[in-house]
């Protein structure tokens, strides 16, 4: 589909979808404090990674085959910045991942043909932001550096916007 689209394609992903977009083409990407893995990597082998001493998602034992976060912890791990309400309802409308999704292992890393851009934000707790420093430098990336959550999209979707903006200009 993506190659059938006749003028440049920018693909953006957040969190899980950073491994999403890296295995989906070779098209330009934006990184939005996502799994950036290399090929032979998954998002699980990036999370065993982790200081354990740091904070780790609040990924809840598999139940019927899917996983979710911890619904009292989602509001401190995913959205530290937003009300109390606001991270509620993102922590009820949370996509649940498929089982296996941790584990899928990338065949081809789009960033190692095209340019991308990674927004680091400094206070999240879902991936730590050495971990975020670690893959936009291995990504050469053009890196933002944010203060924020986990939910920076909805904290501030301005920066988010920009960042997404300067890179479809870029490729334009």
């Amino acid at each position: 589909m993506l190659d059938s689209i006749d003028e440049p394609v920018v693909l953006v992903g957040h969190y899980y979808g950073g491994a999403v977009i890296t295995e989906a083409g070779t098209h330009d990407e934006v990184y939005i404090t996502a799994f950036a893995p290399d090929q032979g990597e998954s998002v699980q082998s990036l999370i065993s990674t982790f200081p354990a001493d740091g904070p780790q998602p609040p990924i809840l034992p598999p139940r019927n085959g899917y996983l979710f976060l911890d619904r009292a912890k989602f509001h401190e791990a995913f959205a530290a910045d937003l009300t109390s309400d606001d991270a509620a309802f993102l922590a009820d409308a949370q996509v649940p991942w498929g089982l296996d999704a941790l584990g899928g292992t990338i065949s081809r890393a789009a960033w190692r043909v095209k340019p991308s851009w990674y927004l680091h934000v400094s206070d999240d707790r879902m991936i730590p932001p050495a971990a975020q420093v670690s893959m936009a430098e291995r990504t050469g990336a053009t890196v933002v550096n944010t203060a924020g959550s986990h939910a920076i999209y909805v904290s501030q979707p301005k920066t988010v916007a920009d960042l997404i903006r300067t890179a479809a200009a870029a490729i334009s």
